[in-house]
């Protein structure tokens, strides 16, 4: 045996095996959003104005908490300022 050669003992890595396979598949979650990404993208290009009213809802929302959030009692307020007077008359539409 030549010195350099290696042993039958040392192990060599195959060098046309592909990558590891990974200890466990992804989750069923994970696979359905990446599934829906495509028909994501399909639904946004196909209703720009139903993606855009959504959008400005989850912003609108978004901000309306955090209003809540920083000033809880003041959707209160303003409903107390908007609400007729105990004394007040019940005026009706045809009421002028």
């Amino acid at each position: 045996m030549k010195r350099d050669s290696p042993s039958r003992r040392t192990r060599h890595p195959d060098l046309y095996a592909g990558p590891a396979p990974s200890d466990r598949a992804p989750s069923w979650r994970a696979t359905a959003v990446f599934a829906a990404l495509p028909v994501l993208t399909l639904a946004v290009a196909a209703f720009p104005t139903a993606v855009a009213f959504a959008a400005a809802s989850i912003a609108g929302a978004v901000a309306g908490a955090a209003l809540h959030r920083r000033y809880p009692d003041a959707f209160d307020r303003a409903f107390e300022r908007a609400l007729p007077a105990p004394g007040d008359e019940p005026t009706g539409a045809a009421d002028g």
